[in-house]
């Protein structure tokens, strides 16, 4: 089994048609397999459940409709289960999907120490699972699809160190640092704002990784530190709340930058409230997690990693790469 890289440039040719997706919520009902390809033949009698974290959360419904619709194409059932940000949900929702017998899993662990537990289950049960982002501290997985976080959060870094002065004081908004892609994303970005000598002095953890917690933390990050240039949020909707809570502070010599993407952080580029962002490509991550399972029930080797690389987005470029930036990253299937 082979590492592989996929470089951003190269995503758009790897986006097929724009079907219906399969299934929602939690246990949702799935749409109907409609053609026959892969599983040695017989892809439409496979079905296959994508545990998700919180489907509040925007860049979960860009992978969703990723992996549905890329299952869908390849005539799989699919049902995705919501954890509501949830460990013990999430197991109970890997329990409910072994038990209705799915062919196998695609997971986007709530955290990664309680993904082991979940590849255990699975396991145990002989159902193989694909991990779509975060990762796990340990256990058993077919394939691992990923983003370069740290990269992805050194390129920020060096973004927003080049939009200040040498030593000007910095803070983050982090995903849960027992999230393994927070932690990367956290020392990405210490190691970018190092290139003109910026100074992290705090960090607040999210755990519901919302605009509520975004706005809440910037306030407290702006009043114990009067003299911060600028704010990294580890993901889209908490650095638009990050963005509101300045704004309503009359805080406009704060940059708030950010680590992935939506049609609000586009416009906040483009209106200037956010500096610039680090986008995975969700869609794509998506798409990659299900062509995975479709190839293993083919009896094809699968990649055991494959890492995704960020794409860069500021003001100076977000016109030249908005529209591979929608196919790869903007993408819900309608929803919003």
């Amino acid at each position: 089994m082979k590492k592989k890289t996929l470089g951003v440039l190269l995503c758009a040719s790897m986006i097929g048609g724009m079907l219906a997706g399969c299934g929602g919520g939690n246990g949702g009902t799935a749409a109907p397999a409609a053609s026959d390809s892969g599983n040695g033949g017989d892809a439409a009698a496979a079905k296959v459940a994508y545990l998700t974290p919180s489907l509040d959360v925007p860049f979960w419904r860009y992978v969703r409709h990723g992996v549905e619709d890329e299952l869908s194409k390849n005539g799989i059932e699919c049902v995705t289960y919501d954890s509501k940000d949830d460990a013990n949900t999430q197991m109970s929702n890997a329990q409910d999907a072994i038990t209705k017998q799915v062919d196998a899993i695609v997971i986007s662990p709530t955290d990664s120490a309680s993904c082991a537990s979940v590849l255990s289950l699975a396991q145990e049960s002989d159902v193989p699972v694909v991990i779509c982002d975060i990762g796990t501290d340990s256990g058993e997985y077919l394939s691992f699809i990923s983003t370069d976080n740290e990269s992805g959060g050194k390129a920020i870094g060096e973004y927003i160190a080049s939009q200040l002065e040498p030593g000007t004081e910095v803070a983050q908004i982090t995903l849960n640092q027992a999230r393994i892609n927070g932690v990367l994303r956290k020392d990405g970005f210490d190691e970018g704002i190092a290139t003109n000598n910026l100074v992290d002095v705090d960090f607040k953890q999210m755990e519901k990784v919302n605009r509520s917690e975004g706005e809440t933390y910037a306030q407290d990050l702006i009043t114990a530190h009067p003299d911060l240039g600028a704010i990294f949020c580890h993901s889209e909707d908490p650095a638009m709340g990050a963005a509101s809570a300045l704004e309503s502070a009359g805080r406009t010599d704060v940059l708030v930058a950010a680590f992935d993407c939506s049609p609000e952080i586009v416009e906040g580029i483009r209106n200037g409230s956010i500096a610039g962002t680090s986008a995975q490509q969700p869609v794509l991550m998506g798409r990659n997690a299900a062509q995975a399972i479709v190839d293993h029930l083919a009896g094809k080797e699968v990649e055991k990693e494959i890492t995704m690389d960020t794409m860069l987005v500021t003001k100076d470029n977000i016109d030249e790469v908005y529209d591979t930036l929608v196919e790869v990253a903007l993408d819900d299937g309608g929803e919003s």
